[in-house]
């Protein structure tokens, strides 16, 4: 496209010589080493704009890889801003078919595209659910027993416990398939339905090479079985997302070729951390020869050795570039985020830590003119020596609160216009590992300061959390606990520290813990009704009773408070399937969580830890159904892992509380916090005294040189260990505060550095006021961005405190028994749509018609995996009566139109920071670029339960499709429709929906109200109208067992 001087000079506006060049530069593989808070999303951002604008590289010949998805929605809002830059005017900032987002993402997109019929239904499981899937198949399946075997021979151990045997194997598979070494010959039968699995993961082998030992043996049985075995439930798990990838590639070379003709352009953030089959799939889009590259990474940000990243790929491409005449390397200095003593204290620090290859390693400049030093105490470390963790917690508690007094104001802070008053939401409190950081917790408690903890396995070192893992392990009929005593994370060693429980192995463990936890609750100053840990036991032991084929005592049933309860209990069927989720709730009704559901702080607290531990059980249905047999060791196994190795979620949340951020270090990468403060550098802990230990590994021979056990542990400096402080001192902007107990070798050297830099040296037994503060009113960061989704807002729309536990807190619904029909009857529409020719010419042949769309079932394209047996019979006989009605009716439409199905977008909504997402189903190019948008509802009119919206809704949702149709995919659509899949009634099959200049501008000033509403934190609001059947909308909420709102009244009545 023709692009003016001017145009080019806005693009560059404002940025440093540093980012100008690297915007502007020609060089066809760029490596870019930015450092902490130098802009480098708006340098690549901008870039990009400069490669479309300048260069006319159209938007979907581009790629940007982001580390996280976090990274990934920030890195789009920039690209959009910049690329309304360089567009013609009256043209919408879209992003077109660009992809930003994660490695991992891009590989089961491609894979989707690529080979739809095998890879569309297939999801990412994260880490609970594939623990619940290796436990669930451990012995009969995986054949672990095994390698649970082989481990303790080999080791001379008399004890190999089935969760670390799990963990042994997974560690080792991921590598696998990080290394890009992962390759497994499955048998030539089609993939079997649920629950028939067992023979044919069985037939599977590893061609890998691992070795010949004992363990080695063990573990390819198993890893070829665990592969199989994803492949049969249609999972895909991170590592094998992206090796599967490259795998299918290298054996196709005519969709290798076409991948790479349709990519021209990559751009590859956090490349410090990327692994070996990371970098194989950056090569297959970019390498030597062909297509352009821009990497940007740190050195001295790369953390993630201990699981794969390799630093020296970084190291590798810095010498490659410097020395390739197409290739350069260029450097992003300026700090934008930090002070200057801030800024200096990193850069001291960095000169600690050895530089791989011949990277430059240069020093942070000060980038942000309004960002200065108010006070040397806002910088400080503090030597609590001698004393105990409690006080170091107290100290941190009483500063926290001079920062933010009472929630109303805080200290004085620069934003882009002006100033503000922080927010406890800008504090982090900053741990090496999550052992302690319950003390810092209950030290900001005591202190009347909120607080939430993300720091994985110390999830399980709150009561509340800790209350309804023992009640929930009671209705599995444990009622004690085991783990190693050397643990401090094992449960036994949690009930002891937070709860006072000792002896957790012997009988009655459980009910004393429950008893406990609410006596600690109540302590804190949370409402426990009388009465509650009595129910809560009975309940447990009455559910576990009734999991077992016992009568339940009518007396007990009579006690229980939740009427569903009262009904399961009083059943005399066989329980032949659990529901976790359901369970959960129904413990927590009985313990009155619902008066926990309310604004004061501490309550706030419990409910966001309880949504976390809701978020982790919905990993044990996520696989598929959990029987009444196996419930009692899903259970055992997830608090087992759980408390000790669960890792917090990467932004899970759309709106976080506002309290402070107790976490580790490794979970804040990429983010960044007002005030910081550093705790717990002692010795043995920061640096960890794991960190040079080498992981066993059951690799042998040659494949043990390819994946060396050594480059996945710390050097003789602790390099890997002092990268990680460089993260946790550059994530502050203003105040960064520095404390340990019983100080180490980091924390010395950190007392010269800052006293070097100006800041203060303190003792514990000094005061704890901090000059130079001003306050002003608190406000929320106003760079905050909501970035959300149609089916999000609708909950939102019909119920802001419905919206709140399930997207602010994170609690999970159950997974319903019919969960996937409405994906499987969508996956058969897009097959008809993509190929509609071919389906208008079976429709005058009902028996052929059918036949075909069986064909598709046959294929795996309605994969029920929470439904078996007669039911998923029904639902597949049903999907084929849907369809085949549908291209009958329709025949014509599809003889004579063709279609674009699933066109995945993303709308930004004007003057708002909200990016909505989503995919349209089916855009019907009537005479492009005249469109109509269609969706499709997955059941009749007056009882289709797929979405559940009303009529209104649906038309904001089709007007919010037909904004994207014209920003995104640059149509004209001139109506919508929406389709009624199974209507019987053929008046009723469709509704229009007019899509003129007033409805579209009318939906996009309801969503802006919409998303205003969530980022002002309107959420004490029930629900805004009735239900489609005209009842109160509480009494069919997911969450009426536990909100604080129960029938309250709609918005405006």
């Amino acid at each position: 496209m023709a692009i003016t001087a001017e145009v080019l000079d806005q693009l560059l506006s404002g940025l440093s010589d540093e980012a100008r060049d690297i915007v502007t530069s020609d060089a066809r593989r760029l490596l870019v080493i930015a450092g902490a808070g130098a802009g480098k999303t708006e340098a690549m951002a901008r870039r990009i704009a400069w490669w479309h604008g300048r260069d006319g590289i159209p938007k979907e010949q581009i790629v940007a890889f982001t580390f996280t998805e976090q990274a990934a929605e920030e890195m789009k809002f920039r690209i959009r801003k910049y690329i309304q830059v360089v567009e013609e005017p009256g043209v919408d900032p879209s992003l077109g078919g660009m992809y930003v987002g994660t490695i991992h993402g891009f590989c089961l997109n491609t894979l989707r595209k690529t080979w739809p019929d095998e890879y569309h239904n297939d999801d990412v499981i994260d880490d609970v659910a594939r623990y619940s899937l290796v436990q669930e198949g451990y012995n009969f399946l995986l054949g672990l027993k095994a390698l649970e075997n082989a481990l303790k021979e080999t080791s001379g151990r008399s004890y190999q416990s089935r969760g670390q045997t799990i963990n042994h194997f997974l560690n080792a598979y991921d590598l696998l398939n990080e290394y890009d070494q992962l390759d497994v010959e499955l048998s030539d039968e089609p993939r079997p339905q649920i629950g028939a699995e067992q023979e044919w993961c069985r037939q599977a082998r590893l061609r890998t090479h691992v070795g010949d030992g004992p363990v080695a043996q063990a573990f390819a049985t198993a890893a070829a079985r665990y592969y199989a075995y994803l492949r049969c439930r249609h999972f895909l798990d991170f590592s094998t997302a992206q090796s599967e990838l490259t795998r299918r590639l290298r054996s196709d070379e005519s969709a290798r070729s076409r991948l790479r003709s349709s990519i021209t352009h990559l751009v590859v953030d956090e490349v410090q951390d990327i692994n070996p089959v990371q970098d194989e799939i950056r090569r297959m889009l970019v390498d030597e020869t062909d297509g352009w590259l821009t990497a940007v990474g740190d050195h001295r940000q790369a953390i993630y050795g201990w699981r794969g990243g390799r630093i020296d790929i970084m190291a590798g491409l810095s010498a490659e570039l410097r020395r390739a005449e197409d290739g350069d390397v260029l450097e992003l200095t300026a700090n934008y985020r930090s002070t200057p003593r801030i800024i200096d204290v990193s850069n001291r620090w960095n000169t600690t830590i050895n530089v791989p290859g011949e990277m430059p390693s240069p020093d942070m400049t000060h980038g942000r003119a309004q960002r200065i030093d108010a006070d040397p105490c806002h910088v400080g470390i503090l030597d609590f020596g001698g004393e105990e963790r409690a006080d170091e917690a107290l100290w941190i508690a009483e500063t926290v609160k001079g920062l933010v007094p009472n929630g109303e104001s805080g200290a004085a802070h620069d934003t882009p216009d002006g100033e503000r008053g922080i927010t406890y939401a800008d504090i982090a409190v900053l741990v090496r590992t999550t052992t302690d950081a319950r003390t810092y917790m209950q030290a900001l408690r005591n202190a009347g300061v909120p607080a939430v903890v993300k720091a994985g396995p110390d999830l399980f070192a709150q009561a509340e959390v800790l209350l309804f893992a023992a009640a929930l392990s009671l209705s599995g009929g444990r009622d004690t606990f085991y783990g190693a005593d050397w643990n401090p994370r094992s449960l036994p060693n949690r009930l002891d520290t937070v709860l006072g429980i000792t002896d957790a192995g012997v009988q009655g463990t459980a009910q004393r813990a429950v008893r406990a936890a609410f006596a600690a609750l109540s302590s804190e100053g949370l409402r426990v009704e009388p009465g509650a840990a009595d129910r809560v036991i009975a309940a447990a032991e009455a559910m576990n009773a009734r999991l077992n084929g016992n009568a339940v005592d009518p007396s007990v049933v009579r006690t229980v408070r939740t009427s569903e309860l009262r009904r399961w209990l009083s059943g005399r069927d066989e329980v032949r399937r659990v529901f976790p989720q359901t369970m959960l709730q129904w413990l927590m009704a009985e313990g009155g969580v619902s008066a926990w559901d309310s604004p004061d702080n501490r309550a706030v607290t419990a409910m966001y830890h309880l949504g976390q531990l809701s978020s982790l059980i919905t990993g044990i249905e996520t696989p598929g159904w959990t029987r009444a047999k196996s419930y009692t060791h899903q259970i055992t196994s997830l608090l087992l892992w759980a408390t000790e190795s669960a890792r917090p979620q990467e932004a899970p949340l759309l709106a976080t509380p506002d309290a402070v951020t107790v976490t580790t270090i490794h979970s804040v990468k990429g983010l960044q916090y007002a005030a910081v403060f550093v705790a717990d550098v002692c010795s043995y802990r920061f640096p960890s005294s794991n960190a040079k230990k080498k992981p066993s590994l059951p690799f042998e021979g040659e494949l043990a040189e390819v994946i060396a056990a050594e480059n996945l542990a710390d050097n003789a400096n602790n390099d890997d260990e002092r990268r990680l402080m460089y993260v946790a001192l550059t994530r502050a902007e203003r105040f960064l505060f520095v404390s340990a107990s019983k100080p180490s070798k980091f924390f010395k050297e950190l007392t010269s550095i800052i006293a070097g830099a100006g800041g203060t040296v303190q003792s514990s037994d000094e005061s704890t006021a901090l000059p130079g503060l001003r306050l002003l009113p608190s406000e929320r960061s106003r760079e905050d961005r909501l970035i959300t989704s149609f089916s999000d807002l609708r909950y939102y729309l019909e119920c802001p405190h419905d919206f709140y536990l399930r997207k602010v807190l994170g609690f999970t619904p159950t997974v319903d028994q019919a969960f996937g029909y409405g994906r499987g009857i969508h996956n058969l529409m897009r097959a008809v749509h993509s190929n509609p020719a071919f389906w208008a010419g079976l429709a005058t042949d009902p028996p052929a018609l059918k036949q075909a769309v069986q064909a598709l079932i046959d294929r795996g394209l309605f994969y029920l995996r929470h439904t078996t047996g007669e039911p998923a019979a029904n639902m597949h006989r049903r999907g084929v009566e849907i369809v085949t009605d549908y291209v009958r009716t329709y025949a014509k439409e599809l003889e004579t139109l063709s279609f674009e199905p699933e066109r995945e977008f993303e709308v930004l909504v004007p003057g708002e920071n909200v990016l909505i997402a989503g995919a349209i189903d089916v855009v019907r190019l009537d005479s492009p670029p005249r469109v109509t948008i269609i969706d499709f509802k997955s059941g009749e009119r007056e009882t289709d339960k797929h979405d559940a919206l009303d009529e209104d809704e649906m038309r904001l949702q089709v007007s919010l499709y037909a904004v994207a149709a014209r920003q995104e995919l640059e149509y004209e659509p001139e109506r919508g429709l929406v389709r009624y899949l199974g209507e019987r009634d053929r008046s009723r099959k469709e509704l229009a929906v007019p899509l003129d200049e007033e409805t579209i501008s009318d939906s996009i000033a309801a969503v802006s109200s919409l998303a205003g509403g969530i980022q002002r934190r309107q959420f004490r609001i029930g629900p805004r109208k009735p239900d489609k059947n005209g009842d109160h909308r509480c009494t069919t909420c997911d969450w009426s067992r536990i909100c604080g709102l129960k029938n309250s009244t709609p918005l405006g009545e």
